[in-house]
């Protein structure tokens, strides 16, 4: 395998018919000479290479309008493969997928406090080399390597900085980008994570033909990613934190960042056991330890009246902060993902059901709400996936 990109000898032309196959369903020649604006003889001659890379191929499977059955024209998922990675806290995920974001295998791992890069990245590297031998014994490869990762960090470069609240040392300015293309020899792409969640639900999932999406991410931290009319929004200094430290109460609790009342103080993980830990601190410390972010929801659902009091107290808070972004950016759907949304049924509701109702009277009458998203813990491995193969068609508008 090699670094070289397998659409750089395309016209924009070619990469503009691969592009609208690729973000739709499978299309006749009629169809895609409508929406791509060129004659059936100019788009018969731009999508000739694309059958002869094999990105593409034709099977008679249209409704017949009476005649012969037209060419349908979909993506050969046999041949080219996609690696995307999502790296957080708690979790790192590997998925391989086909050109379609259809993931085809997937390995997940749990990171603790051993988890130091060195280990991480070399459970990586062993998992995708076990699969790259298997691809290539049938014909096929693998042509680029997204990564969707907890920020601050350098995109261009490819550098995750100085990420807080991993419980393992040493993860200050590890080169991924430099450190996968020279072992791997193919293209790397690294962003946040966040964003690679919205892209692959924009382009993909839940959201695809919706002009604004937001899709955040609710764990140990809050991570936002936002698309506006297919661009992303990109916050100061490239952060993913940005909406976490929105401050809804200047007289607030004290936040990591130094500032009082930020949404992240009430609503993350880390924030709602520390609440919960102080309303139990008159039993024994080691009932106070036990309790992990799960037994609290858990514990929510079954009406216990502390546990109760900090999911729906950091909901609250998550939902005015909510209405604030939803009235700035007008999207058409906001997905709630991560894991404090899968645990606590209780926290979606009465976050959803606040911000509902304080944007009610802005005329919000377009605006969906979903909860995790179609491809829901998938979504930041796809959308690493999808963010490379962006960067390999130069999308410029959507990277």
């Amino acid at each position: 395998m090699n670094r070289s990109n397998i659409f750089s000898g395309l016209t924009l032309e070619s990469k503009k018919i691969l592009s609208l196959i690729l973000h739709d369903q499978a299309l006749t020649k009629s169809a895609l000479s409508e929406l791509s604006g060129l004659k059936l003889t100019s788009l018969s001659r731009m999508m000739q290479p694309l059958e002869e890379l094999k990105l593409i191929a034709g099977s008679e499977i249209g409704e017949s309008t009476g005649g012969r059955k037209p060419v349908l024209y979909d993506i050969d998922s046999r041949k080219y493969y996609l690696i995307g990675i999502d790296i957080s806290r708690t979790y790192t995920q590997v998925v391989l997928t086909n050109l379609k974001m259809q993931p085809v295998k997937k390995y997940r791992f749990e990171m603790n406090g051993d988890s130091t890069p060195k280990l991480t990245l070399s459970i990586i590297l062993s998992w995708i080399r076990e699969v790259q031998e298997k691809i290539i014994r049938q014909n096929g490869s693998i042509i680029g390597m997204g990564i969707g990762t907890v920020g601050p960090l350098d995109r261009n470069s490819g550098v995750v900085l100085n990420p807080e609240n991993f419980e393992a040392p040493g993860w200050e300015n590890i080169h991924l980008k430099s450190i996968f293309e020279k072992r791997l020899e193919i293209p790397v792409v690294i962003d946040n994570g966040a964003n690679a969640a919205v892209l692959a639900e924009t382009c993909f999932g839940i959201g695809k033909g919706i002009k604004n999406v937001i899709y955040i991410n609710c764990g140990v931290g809050i991570r936002t990613g936002l698309i506006s009319s297919g661009v992303f929004v990109r916050n100061i200094n490239d952060s993913e934190d940005a909406f976490a430290h929105m401050i809804i109460d200047l007289n607030g609790e004290k936040c990591s960042c130094g500032n009082r009342g930020c949404i992240e103080t009430y609503s993350s993980i880390y924030s709602i056991a520390e609440r919960f830990r102080e309303c139990k601190k008159s039993a024994a410390q080691e009932l106070q330890d036990k309790y992990s972010y799960i037994d609290i929801c858990k514990a929510a659902e079954s009406s216990d009246s502390s546990a109760r009091q900090v999911i729906i107290e950091g909901a609250e808070i998550m939902g005015v902060g909510l209405a604030n972004l939803i009235k700035l950016l007008n999207p058409g759907i906001v997905i709630l993902s991560g894991p404090l949304i899968k645990h606590s049924g209780l926290f979606y509701e009465k976050c959803t059901e606040t911000a509902l109702d304080k944007i009610r009277t802005h005329g919000a009458g377009k605006l969906f709400f979903s909860n995790g998203g179609y491809f829901n813990e998938n979504a930041i491995s796809v959308g690493a996936a999808a963010l490379v193969l962006e960067n390999l068609l130069e999308n410029k508008k959507l990277i």
